[in-house]
C-alpha cells in the first residue's frame, strides 16, 4: 500500500525539509539535545511510579505538569501523563531498554488560533477592506482631478511667461505697484496645486498601505485559521532538562505543515529560538512556543517580517490550505454526524462498546489477562481476539454510511482502496488516539520493538462489495503493527490470506488463511505479506489501524532489515500483480491491471530463487529491483 503522506512542494530539499533550505546552519548549542536523538519520537508505553523518582529532571517535569493541569492556557487540552518509553534507540541505532531514570515522554494537545481580542482586531481589519478600497478609489479620483487642474495651471503659467514683456519693456512692472502681477498669481496657483497634489498623493499612499495591512492580516488570518485546531503533540525529555530543551517535539496526528520534517517533528531552528526563564527552559514556555509556531512560524523562528523568503510564504500557504481543507471537512461533518459520542474531545470509549473479556484484559492490564483473550493462529506472527460488540459495530457502520451520504470530500486510504475513508480525516482522530493507547500494552507484549512506543497511526475503513472493490492484491503495510477489525455486514468469501514476512525466505509462501467475523480483530506485523480474497456476495466493512513507532523506525532493525534469498517459487495465492516480477508465470493479470507487467520489483534480483524467470522481457529500469 502506498504511503499516505503528501509530496513536498517544489523547491524544498531532497529530504523534503524546507527548514534545511532556509536554515542550513541552524543547529546550535541550544538545539544539541534535539539533534542527539535526531527525529526520534516516543509515546508512553508503560507508566512508572515517577512520583517516587529522585531525578531532578523528573521532579521538575512532574511539578510543571501539575501546574499545567491546574492553570492550563486556553490553547492547551488533553494533558497526558509523564511516562518512560519501553525502548530507546542508542547512538548505534539499536533498540534497547532505558537504563537510567529517563528519558520521559509527555503528550498534550496544542492549538494555534488567535486569542479572542486578537481575533476581533483581525476581523475588524479584514471587515474594513471594502471601506478602505472605496476610500482609496475616491482619493484616486480626487488625485486625478487635481493633477488635471495642476496641468492646466502649468499651461496658464507657461503661456503668461511667453507673453510677458522683457526686463527693458516700457511697461515696467514698477509702474503698476498697485496692480496684481498675473505671472506671480499664476505661479502661486501652480505651487498651491502642486502642494495639494502632494498632500493627496500622501493620502493615497496611506490608503494603499492601510489596504495592504488589511490584506496581509486577511492572508495571515487564513494561515492562522488553518491551525486553529487541537493537534496532539509528543514531547521527549532526558536528564538534561530543564538546563537543555526537549530532545524532540513531534506532531503525532495528521498534520500538514511545510516547516516540519517528514515525521512531523519540529526542526533545530525551533529549539534555537526557545526562551529560558531564570536560566532554564520551562514546559509552559515550550508549549507557548509551539502555539506561536502554529500561529506565526516566522515569529517562532525569529524571522523579521520583511526578511521572510517568498519561498517560505508560498510553501507555508500551500500546506495551510491542505490543513484547512481537512479541518473544514471535520467541522462541517461534526454538525451533521449521527453519533456525536464518537466525536467527543477528550474522547471517551464506553465500556459497553467492548466485549467483557477485552474490557477485563484492558482494566487488569497484566500479561496473563491479555494472553487469555488471544487466539494464536501462527506462532508469534498472527493473533486475533474479539474486541467490539455487535451494537458498537452497527453504530460505527451507521456513522460511516452517514458520512458517505453527506457528500463531503474524503481522501481515500491509499492507492489500493477506492471506496474507503480515512477516519482521521473526518474527526475521529481523538477516538483512534485513545484506541491506540488502549491497545499499546498488547502490541508491546506480542511484538516488542515494532509494537512499542507508538506515536502515530493511519486509520481507515475499507469496503468490499459487488461493483466496487472486491478484494485486495497481496501487499505489505506501511505500518509497524496492523490491526484489522471486521465491522460486518453480511458477506461470503473474502478470506484474509497470509504469506511470509518481507525479506524472509518464505516471503511468498502461504502460511495461513484467516476468516473474518464481526467484531473480531486480527493483528500482525506490517511487514507480513497478506491479501484479501474477492468477496463472493454481500458487503464487508473493516476498520484498519496502522500503528507507527518513530523510535522503532529510527533503528537499524527497521531501516536495514535482513533480506534473504527466496526458498523457491512462490505459492500462487501469494503473488502480487502490483509488486512481483513473476506474477504472470503463476496467474493471469486481472482485467485492467495488465499495465503492471514489467513494473514489479519483488523479489530483488540478488535474492530471487534459483531458475527465476520474470514474466516480461521488458522489465522497467525503474522497477526498483536492486534492493
Amino acid at each position: 500500500m502506498t504511503d499516505p503522506t503528501p509530496n513536498r512542494t517544489e523547491g524544498e530539499s531532497s529530504s523534503g525539509r524546507l527548514s534545511e533550505v532556509l536554515f542550513p546552519s541552524s543547529v546550535t548549542a541550544s538545539s544539541s539535545a534535539a539533534t542527539s536523538h535526531e527525529q526520534q519520537g516516543r509515546v508512553p508505553a508503560k507508566k512508572y511510579e515517577l512520583e517516587q523518582s529522585p531525578a531532578l529532571a523528573c521532579k521538575a517535569l512532574l511539578k510543571e505538569i501539575k501546574d499545567l493541569r491546574n492553570h492550563p492556557p486556553e490553547y492547551i487540552s488533553r494533558i497526558g501523563e509523564l511516562s518512560v518509553p519501553s525502548f530507546v534507540c542508542n547512538d548505534k541505532f539499536k533498540l534497547e531498554r532505558p537504563k537510567g531514570e529517563g528519558p520521559w515522554d509527555f503528550s498534550v494537545a496544542v492549538r494555534g488560533g488567535l486569542s479572542a481580542s486578537e481575533k476581533e482586531a483581525y476581523e475588524e481589519s479584514v471587515a474594513s477592506l471594502p471601506e478602505l478600497r472605496l476610500k482609496a478609489q475616491q482619493i484616486g479620483t480626487t488625485l486625478a482631478n487635481l493633477r488635471k487642474n495642476l496641468q492646466e495651471a502649468r499651461k496658464r503659467l507657461g503661456k503668461l511667461e511667453l507673453d510677458a514683456p522683457n526686463e527693458n519693456s516700457e511697461n515696467d512692472s514698477n509702474n503698476n505697484n498697485n496692480i496684481s502681477n498675473p505671472l506671480e498669481t499664476a505661479a502661486e496657483a501652480v505651487e498651491a496645486a502642486e502642494a495639494e497634489v502632494e498632500d493627496v498623493k500622501r493620502q493615497e499612499k496611506e490608503a494603499i498601505d492601510a489596504i495592504q495591512v488589511a490584506e496581509d492580516k486577511k492572508k495571515k488570518k487564513e494561515l492562522v485559521d488553518a491551525y486553529d485546531f487541537p493537534f496532539l503533540v509528543g514531547l521527549s525529555f532526558d536528564e538534561a532538562w530543564p538546563a537543555m530543551p526537549p530532545t524532540q517535539v513531534h506532531f503525532r496526528g495528521v498534520f500538514h505543515h511545510a516547516l516540519t520534517d517528514e515525521e512531523e517533528c519540529l526542526p533545530p531552528a525551533f529549539f534555537r529560538n526557545l526562551q529560558k526563564e531564570d536560566g532554564v527552559y520551562t514546559l509552559r514556555g515550550v508549549l507557548e512556543a509551539i502555539h506561536t509556531f502554529l500561529v506565526d512560524p516566522s515569529r517562532a523562528w525569529g524571522l523579521k517580517e520583511d526578511a521572510v523568503p517568498k519561498r517560505f510564504l508560498e510553501s507555508t500557504r500551500s500546506y495551510a490550505q491542505q490543513n484547512q481543507q481537512r479541518i473544514n471537512t471535520i467541522r462541517k461533518y461534526r454538525k451533521q454526524c449521527k453519533h456525536p459520542e464518537l466525536f467527543e474531545d477528550p474522547p471517551r470509549w464506553r465500556q459497553e462498546w467492548f466485549t467483557p473479556k477485552f474490557w477485563n484484559a484492558y482494566t487488569e492490564n497484566t500479561e496473563a489477562a491479555w494472553r487469555s483473550i488471544l487466539e494464536e493462529h501462527l506462532e508469534g506472527e498472527i493473533f486475533s481476539f474479539k474486541i467490539f460488540t455487535d451494537k458498537f459495530c452497527n453504530l460505527l457502520v451507521e456513522e460511516i454510511f452517514n458520512f458517505y451520504a453527506s457528500g463531503l470530500p474524503a481522501r481515500r486510504p491509499n492507492s489500493m482502496n477506492n471506496y474507503g475513508i480515512i477516519l482521521n480525516e473526518i474527526g475521529l482522530e481523538p477516538m483512534i488516539d485513545e484506541l491506540v493507547r488502549m491497545l499499546q500494552p498488547l502490541g508491546d507484549l506480542m511484538f516488542p520493538g515494532p509494537g512499542s512506543d507508538w506515536d502515530g497511526h493511519h486509520c481507515f475503513i475499507v469496503r468490499y462489495r459487488e461493483g466496487e472493490d472486491l478484494g485486495l492484491d497481496m501487499h505489505t503495510d506501511d505500518s509497524d503493527v496492523t490491526f484489522n477489525i471486521c465491522l460486518g455486514l453480511t458477506f461470503d468469501g473474502a478470506g484474509l490470506q497470509f504469506c511470509g514476512v518481507m525479506g524472509e525466505g518464505n516471503h511468498r509462501r502461504h502460511t495461513y488463511t484467516y476468516k473474518h467475523a464481526k467484531g473480531n480483530c486480527v493483528f500482525h506485523l506490517g511487514r507480513k505479506r497478506h491479501g484479501a480474497d474477492d468477496i463472493t456476495s454481500g458487503e464487508r466493512l473493516n476498520l484498519i489501524l496502522w500503528t507507527h513507532s518513530s523510535t522503532y523506525r529510527n533503528s537499524n532493525e527497521y531501516r536495514d532489515p535482513p533480506y534473504t534469498k527466496e526458498e523457491g517459487p512462490p505459492d500462487a495465492v501469494c503473488v502480487s500483480y502490483t509488486h512481483d516480477r513473476d506474477y504472470g508465470n503463476f496467474k493471469k493479470y486481472p482485467t485492467g491491471k495488465e499495465h503492471f507487467q514489467g513494473r514489479g520489483w519483488c523479489p530483488p534480483k540478488q535474492f530471487q530463487y534459483e531458475d527465476f524467470k520474470p514474466d516480461s522481457n521488458k522489465e522497467k529500469a525503474c522497477c526498483g529491483c536492486q534492493h
